[in-house]
């Protein structure tokens, strides 16, 4: 009777032991926790119209490599983020956590480059507001966590030409208060310039004019003196006719 039972125990262990096992290498290879409700604190303590570089394939080129293809930019972009912020700043201090989760993950996928390379065409560069990219991050990290990755990636064709900038990237680009104040200040200064050019013309016309009036004087005084030039062959004619006047007295 001591033989089953010690058969039936030695079974429950095995089967604890295996389900034990189990759950904790699914924790240990998929390092994404529960520290995904962090994001909402980084989402309020950053101001929302701050615009974050993002490096990213979309989903639907991407398909089940998404998570392989994005693993690398997006640890980059949660680094220069971080150095925004002080040593001592909580924002850091829970960006870091995420950046570690990325790293684990990345070390765990084994090389990534080869998928990069084939995808290299695919990739784009963007500026996202606050709630967008921690969305993204989000997204990211459940689908991580899901295990939503394939060793099978096949990239579609290439486009025919470079990625323009898409609707949201012109929206986050539209100009806001401080750009018209900076376009306002600028307009102004470029006035001054404008300004002092006209006044400098309008100086010199009138040097010119004032000018013009300074040569005429003389002439006008030279008229003047040709005519006090003539009043001496009057005075000869005067003394002739009282010479005749003399004689005929005589």
């Amino acid at each position: 009777m001591k033989k089953p039972k010690i058969w039936i125990r030695v079974c429950v262990h095995l089967l604890l032991f295996i389900t034990l096992g189990v759950h904790s290498s699914k924790f240990d290879v998929n390092p994404v926790t529960d520290d995904i409700s962090r994001l909402s604190l980084l989402r309020q303590n950053i101001p929302k119209d701050y615009k974050i570089p993002v490096h990213y394939v979309p989903k639907e080129e991407a398909g089940m490599c998404w998570v392989k293809l994005n693993v690398f930019y997006l640890e980059e972009s949660l680094q220069d983020l971080a150095h925004k912020f002080g040593n001592i700043s909580s924002n850091r201090k829970d960006i870091s956590i995420f950046i570690q989760m990325l790293q684990e993950l990345r070390l765990n996928m084994g090389s990534v480059e080869p998928v990069m390379y084939d995808f290299e065409c695919h990739y784009r560069r963007e500026r996202w507001q606050t709630v967008r990219y921690f969305d993204f991050v989000k997204d990211f990290l459940i689908a991580a966590q899901n295990k939503e990755d394939s060793d099978d990636c096949d990239p579609p064709p290439c486009p025919t030409s470079p990625y323009t900038t898409t609707e949201q990237y012109l929206k986050d680009l539209a100009p806001g208060p401080q750009t018209e104040l900076l376009e306002r200040s600028l307009l102004s200064l470029l006035l001054i310039p404008l300004l002092a050019l006209v006044f400098l013309l309008v100086w010199k016309v009138r040097s010119r004019r004032n000018q013009g009036d300074h040569q005429q004087s003389p002439e006008e005084g030279g008229l003047f003196t040709g005519t006090t030039a003539t009043a001496p062959p009057l005075d000869a004619e005067k003394s002739e006719k009282n010479k005749l006047n003399v004689i005929e007295i005589v």
